[in-house]
């Protein structure tokens, strides 16, 4: 009987722990860059010239909860986008980008998940404290039933998509800006 009891325990156990979600990884959440001529590159300023700042607003995914966006791997997606967009400083960069994640809209239950994710980011030139860009960007995506019958899997999926569809429209912004002079006051003698 106490083996059995064992067994039974040691099935739900692993069952829970299978029914959990896998937190997204930042890979996943970097766009393709469709559309952005990259070869073109943004503007000459901000051609890899801008180091990420602080980055806020995720949460940690935890076992039993529902999947959500952490800052480190809404940080990392950043700075690999940012990098495959020809726009990375890793350090001390003449922009910095501070970004939060201000809301990730998830539906409690749904066979197709529709995820919206509202980011807001703030581009400051260091040197002088003007803030060249801040915009909210709010994005959809879909995870559909076909895709995954696991709901928590549909719900990463979404997440994922929604974060990478935001990150597309930073990066397609990005590259509307217009250049930026470097200031008189910057140039030493």
């Amino acid at each position: 009987m106490k083996s059995l009891l064992k067994l039974v325990s040691a099935v739900i156990a692993v069952a829970l722990v299978g029914a959990c979600a896998s937190p997204p990884e930042a890979m996943y959440m970097v766009p393709r860059l469709m559309g952005v001529d990259t070869a073109r590159g943004p503007a000459p300023a901000y051609r890899d010239a801008i180091s990420i700042g602080s980055v806020t607003g995720g949460k940690d995914t935890t076992i039993l909860h529902k999947p959500y966006v952490s800052n480190a791997d809404l940080r990392n997606a950043l700075m690999y986008t940012l990098a495959r967009a020809k726009l990375a400083q890793a350090e001390n960069g003449r922009f910095r980008l501070d970004a939060v994640l201000e809301n990730l809209e998830q539906p409690f239950i749904a066979f197709d998940i529709t995820v919206t994710a509202t980011i807001a980011y703030k581009l400051t030139e260091v040197a002088t404290g003007t803030v060249v860009y801040d915009k909210v960007l709010t994005t959809p995506a879909v995870a559909k039933f076909i895709e995954h019958g696991v709901a928590s899997e549909r719900l990463r999926l979404a997440n994922v998509r929604a974060v990478a569809a935001n990150l597309q429209q930073l990066v397609d912004e990005l590259y509307a800006l217009p250049d930026r002079a470097v200031s008189t006051s910057l140039l030493r003698p």
